[in-house]
This record gives C-alpha cells, sequence and structure tokens, in this order.
C-alpha cells in the first residue's frame, strides 16, 4: 500500500473509531436481537415446515435410490466424472485442495482492497467456484434417476429371508436325513412357529430346496425363472428333471422356445445344485416320490445301510415280472408295448399300463428302444429291471438321504409308528405334544408335561416303558401293556418310548400350561363331546374299541351295563373309571346320548349318511396312508370331496367320473387300484357309490 492510501485509511478508521458505540452493551445487544430472530426463524421452519426426514435406513428394500442433501449434490455429481480409480481425484484430492486454498487464503491474497472491482482475479476465481458449485447442483438435480423399481430378485431366498433368516441367518446346517418340509410345516423346535398355517405345502417344499441348496435356488432364478415358478416344480420328479436339463430346447414342452445351451452354460457342479434345489435330498420326500407308489410307507430289507445303497443306486431286476402272453391278447401286447416305447405316441395303452403294469411301476414307465423288443419282454415276463437305477437319476447328497431314510423305516420306522400310537393312546390325556393339561381321572388336577427336557433327563427308558406297560392307577393312567391287560405289545411300546425321547433334543414345552378349572358340562351331548370324543369320535364310529353307533353294540349292551361300563372304566384298555369324576345324573345323561347315536337319522329315501356310513369305512380303510405324505386326505367331508392331485375327487351326483369312486373301482387311468392291498368288500363300495349318486352331501 502507497504511504498516502494508508494515511487516509488511518485518518478514516481514527474518525469512525471517534464517532462510534461502545461494543457493550451496544453492539452485544445487536448481535444478541439478530440470533434470536434467527432463532424464531428457525423453529417456526421446523414447527411448521419440518425437516424432510425419511424413513428408517433398511438394507433390504431394493428400490430405495440414495442421494445426499441438497448442499452436497454438487459433489454428488463431480464424481461422476471421475468413474472408477479415479474417483479418488474427486473424492479427495479436488476438495482437500479448495479446502487448503480456503485456509492460505490469508497469507496468498495480503492486498488491502476490498471491492471486488478492485479485485478481478480473486473475484473472478470465487464466481467461476461458485457457478461451478451451481451448476453441477443444477446438473445432479435434473440428471436425478427415478426411484429404482423393487425387481423380483430369487422368490424362494425372498421367502428365506423373510421367514427364517432372522433366527437362522444367511444359511442352515442340517443332519442328513432329516424331514425339513416336516420341521417346518409343524415346528418342531423350540420358539419355532408352525408355518404350515401360512406357507402352502408347495413354499414349503421351496424353502426346504433352499435351505439344502441355496446355490441351486440362484440358479433356478437366473436360468428357468423367467417361464417357471419355483413352487411349481420342486419336490419333482428327480428322473424327469434330469431329462429337462439333458434334453433341454427338445424336451417336447420346451419345443419352440429359445432356451441356453444348458450343458454348456452349466457345469456339473452348477447341475448338481440345480437338481438339489429342485428335488432337494430330504430322504422322506424323495421316498415318497419315488418310492412309495411300489413299496407303501416302509420297505422289508435285511442287511446294512450299504447294501441297501447298492441296491437302490443299481436299480435292476429284483422283482418277477408275469409272462403276459397268456393273459393279453395280440393287440393288446403291441398297444401296451408301443405305449412304453412312446407314451405321446400311442396314449391308448394308458389305460392296459394303469390296469396291469402300474402296480409294481407306479407311474414310472419303464424304458424299452423298440416296439419289438418292449413286447419280447412284456410277452416272456420274468425278471426285467423295474426298479429304476436311481445311482443314474439322483445325485449324490440325494442317494445318501434316500438311503438313511429308507434304512430307518425298513418294516416301518419306530419314530413314526410311536407318533401314531402315542396320537392315538396318549394325546388324550397328555396332549399331542406331551404338553399335559386337565387330568380328567382327577378334578382339579393338572397333567405335567411329559415332553419336557427335566422329565425326559430323569427317566431312562427302562422307567418310561414301566409307566407305559404298568400304568398309574393312582393317578388315573390304565397299564397299556399285553401282560398288564392292556392294548400294547413290547415293540409298540418300544416305539412310544422312541418317540418321546425324541423330543429330548429339542423340548416342546417346559412348564405346564394354565387352564382354568371349570366344571364338566351336565349335558349329556356336552359332556360326551368333551370326555368322550376325543377317543369315540363325535359319531361314535371309532376305531379304538367298538364303533358306539354300531346297531349289533347298541343291541348287545343294555343301559344298566353301559353305565357301569362308564363308571368303573375298562381295566383291558386306555378307559378310565369316571365315577370318581361324573355323578350318576351325568354318567345317565352320557348313557341316553351314546343310545342316540344308534338312532337311525331321518329318512333321506335310502340316502347313505356321510358321517355315519361313509367316513367310517374312509378312516378305516384310507386314513393310515393318506392324509400323512399329502395328496388326497380322508380326514374330513371338505378333504374328501376337493382334496388330491387331481382333484376334486368327488363329483356330486356323478360317480362314473369321480376319481374316488374310479380309483375304488380300478378304472382310473392315473395310478392303481385303491386300496394297494386289495379292493373293497363290494358292499362297501356300493355304499360310496351310492352316497356320491345321491348327491356327496355332508350328512
Amino acid at each position: 500500500m502507497k504511504p498516502e492510501e494508508k494515511r487516509k485509511t488511518i485518518e478514516s478508521y481514527e474518525k469512525a473509531k471517534a464517532k462510534g458505540v461502545p461494543f457493550f452493551p451496544d453492539a452485544l445487544f445487536k448481535d444478541a436481537v439478530i440470533s434470536l430472530v434467527i432463532f424464531l426463524i428457525l423453529a417456526a421452519l421446523a414447527y411448521f415446515v419440518g425437516a424432510p426426514l425419511e424413513e428408517r435406513a433398511n438394507p433390504a428394500d431394493t428400490s430405495y435410490t440414495p442421494r445426499p442433501e441438497w448442499y452436497f449434490l454438487f459433489l454428488f455429481q463431480l464424481l461422476k466424472y471421475f468413474p472408477g480409480q479415479l474417483e479418488v481425484i474427486g473424492v479427495v484430492i479436488i476438495p482437500t485442495i479448495a479446502v487448503l486454498v480456503l485456509l492460505l487464503l490469508p497469507i496468498l491474497d495480503r492486498s488491502g482492497r476490498r471491492f471486488w472491482r478492485s479485485r478481478p482475479i480473486v473475484a473472478g476465481l470465487a464466481a467461476a467456484g461458485m457457478l461451478g458449485i451451481g451448476a453441477l447442483t443444477v446438473l445432479s438435480i435434473l440428471e436425478a434417476p427415478p426411484p429404482a423399481q423393487a425387481s423380483g430378485g430369487d422368490p424362494v431366498a425372498q421367502l428365506y429371508t423373510a421367514n427364517c433368516s432372522g433366527c437362522h441367518g444367511s444359511s442352515i446346517s442340517v443332519a442328513a436325513g432329516t424331514n425339513l418340509h416336516e420341521i417346518i410345516a409343524e415346528g418342531r423346535h423350540e420358539g419355532m412357529p408352525a408355518w404350515s398355517a401360512d406357507l402352502t405345502t408347495d413354499q414349503i417344499d421351496a424353502l426346504a430346496g433352499f435351505v439344502l441348496s441355496p446355490t441351486g435356488s440362484s440358479l433356478f432364478f437366473e436360468n428357468c425363472g423367467a417361464c417357471h415358478e419355483a413352487p411349481e416344480l420342486v419336490a419333482g420328479d428327480p428322473a424327469e428333471l434330469r431329462r429337462v436339463l439333458n434334453e433341454g430346447a427338445d424336451y417336447p414342452p420346451h419345443a419352440g422356445l429359445e432356451l441356453p445351451a444348458w450343458e454348456e452354460s452349466l457345469d456339473t457342479r452348477d447341475r448338481i445344485s440345480l437338481l438339489n434345489f429342485l428335488a432337494a435330498p430330504d430322504g422322506q420326500r424323495l421316498f415318497v416320490t419315488n418310492c412309495s407308489s411300489c413299496h407303501g410307507q416302509s420297505v422289508a430289507f435285511a442287511g446294512d445301510e450299504e447294501a441297501l445303497k447298492e441296491i437302490i443306486a443299481q436299480g435292476g431286476m429284483h422283482l418277477e415280472m408275469p409272462a403276459w402272453q397268456t393273459r393279453l391278447s395280440s393287440s393288446e401286447l403291441y398297444t401296451l408295448a408301443a405305449y412304453v416305447v412312446d407314451p405321446q405316441a400311442a396314449p391308448v395303452g394308458a389305460s392296459l399300463f394303469n390296469q396291469h403294469c402300474a402296480v409294481c411301476h407306479g407311474d414310472r414307465i419303464p424304458f424299452a428302444e423298440s416296439v419289438q423288443e418292449a413286447q419280447k419282454i412284456i410277452v416272456a415276463g420274468g425278471g426285467h429291471e423295474t426298479m429304476p437305477v436311481w445311482g443314474s437319476i439322483l445325485t449324490e447328497e440325494q442317494l445318501d438321504a434316500l438311503t438313511a431314510y429308507t434304512f430307518s423305516v425298513v418294516g416301518g420306522a419306530p419314530l413314526q409308528i410311536g407318533g401314531e400310537l402315542f396320537s392315538k393312546n396318549c394325546a388324550p390325556c397328555h396332549g399331542e405334544f406331551g404338553e399335559g393339561g386337565p387330568n380328567p381321572a382327577r378334578a382339579g388336577d393338572v397333567i405335567a408335561p411329559i415332553s419336557s427336557a427335566e422329565y425326559l433327563k430323569t427317566r431312562d427308558d427302562a422307567t418310561l416303558r414301566a409307566i407305559i406297560a404298568q400304568g398309574q392307577p393312582n393317578f388315573g393312567m390304565s397299564p397299556f401293556g399285553n401282560a398288564f391287560g392292556g392294548p400294547l405289545d413290547e415293540q409298540e411300546i418300544d416305539s412310544i418310548v422312541t418317540f418321546l425321547r425324541a423330543w429330548e433334543a429339542n423340548p416342546p414345552v417346559e412348564l405346564p400350561p394354565e387352564f382354568a378349572s371349570t366344571p364338566i358340562s351336565v349335558g349329556g351331548a356336552e359332556i360326551y363331546a368333551e370326555v368322550c370324543a376325543q377317543c369315540h369320535d363325535p359319531d361314535g364310529a371309532t376305531p379304538v374299541g367298538p364303533s358306539l353307533s354300531d346297531p349289533a353294540f347298541q343291541a348287545s349292551m343294555t343301559d344298566e351295563q353301559i353305565f357301569d361300563t362308564i363308571n368303573l372304566g375298562h381295566e383291558a384298555t386306555a378307559m378310565i373309571s369316571w365315577g370318581e369324576i361324573l355323578s350318576s345324573d351325568q354318567i345317565s345323561q352320557l348313557v341316553d346320548h351314546i343310545r342316540s347315536l344308534g338312532e337311525a337319522p331321518p329318512s333321506t329315501g335310502g340316502t347313505p349318511s356321510f358321517s355315519r356310513d361313509v367316513q367310517p369305512i374312509l378312516r378305516a380303510s384310507c386314513a393310515s396312508c393318506h392324509g400323512s405324505f399329502g395328496g388326497w386326505d380322508a380326514a374330513t367331508y371338505e378333504a374328501v370331496v376337493n382334496s388330491g392331485n387331481n382333484g376334486p375327487a368327488v363329483i356330486p351326483g356323478d360317480a362314473a367320473r369321480s376319481f374316488l369312486a374310479q380309483k375304488l373301482l380300478g378304472t382310473q387311468t392315473i395310478g392303481a387300484v385303491m386300496p394297494p392291498a386289495g379292493a373293497l368288500p363290494r358292499d362297501r363300495i356300493q355304499v360310496i357309490l351310492d352316497w356320491i349318486a345321491a348327491g356327496a352331501q355332508d350328512n
């Protein structure tokens, strides 16, 4: 600064200082007023306008588009011009240089001039910087992408994330042979709900496949998800699934579609993962899908697990086929041979196959190179490849799981048999999960859980067997062992003990449930529904003991005999003495209600009753299998009429077209005649046919 300019500046400053006001309180008061005004403005904006806060961050929300606040948008836009490895320039270097320039500005700019026209370089640089920041902010707003649309993603993975990952994390380790479908559906361990109320059977199957092969789920979504949904195909036939992967575009349903060459795009490991997802190595599901049509619920086998695996893997000629030459005509033999070679080209052979071959082959059609070869095998009979070579169809994981499960059900799995016996003999008092409840033999008493860790750890198997066999008369529990007048033999008692012991790893309950102590209803119908129907069924048509609605029972028993049986109990069965709980008047009313079960319903012109005539037949002959493995269910009217993979099973008024009638008569075109052990007596079939023909009423 020139001396003259410096002198004038000092003089001007001294004059202004002489005329000025003191800092306190004048200048400080002005600052306080301005600060208060600014604070009031900010408070008003916050109250009336509010801050534009968004929802709490959700990493699972793929539709969210992250954006910085407006005062950082210029930096956000700047990053677009420094992609990849150059990003450090826009993120670190340029902002750091700008901050350093501002910090060093008093040293770099020592001019005494303050008016912007007197400082063209500095003013120009500042204006350029502000214009640049403004331009980048505007560009960021104009080029802002629309909110991201939520992509479907792998729906099975989303199903797992929504329902399982909260407790299990990103993956679950499952022991070989575990029945995942049952665990997910019924919630078989502590803290896990029964998902069957929220998820369909197909969704549960898809979840089981994902747990066992999450990589396969993503491969399915990438390669098949454009056309298929996973629940359509999971738990499917492994032989058919492998054929789809092998044939690709040549697979008949894929004709005309542009499909990738999976043998090139998927390596061996990917193909195995995909197969494991679609037909997950869940032993019971594989057995039901591939083996139960011929073997039923279990396999008769003497040998070790390794020998069983070898038989399953190799398949082959383990059954004798009769020579059909003397049983079928020449035209029927040719039609059947043509159907075996190419089912689609000879559909008329389906009825012959279902009538004569499906009882051993199930739904799986054997392979033959030519009609002549097939006809030769059918004519001669003998040993032939009745069981597929599962070693070339299943993956190694599936083969191991199938072998483990099949070996566990040789002659019937003790765990499965024990569960059925427990449900039939023990659950009415102890509860379906051993949770306990009101003691029907002692008013006001509560039965403690028998499925708790404390109960099972303090009682060995010998003690459990003794309790079941000998009972606990002091607590109202009758003996169940044959040696003590009960209905169960030693093997059946061992099966129940095995079932109880399976609870020890994951006890369903720990403490006795709380029950309100309420007096038993005084009416005979109410008493029957509360204390008798759990064993004898609401209509009295029970497989446990005599049928109370059976005319033979009604004729053979006097009112006094029925009264005494209820009053004193039955020592040879699980029926306790109700005389200590019910009054004589209540037992008399109960006798009257039992008598009413044997009365004929109002005349319907000879129409069979579903509850009295049809349901007892279905329960006795069908319910042991149907209802346990999915498909058709014989438990309720709605299930009998509408359930099943080929449902509805009953077409009211049309017995000929009703699938249930066709299966009983052997006229069906899908599967074999039912029951597999042999057709029902003709009079029982006629009852069901008459009921369908009369409109299949829920009467």
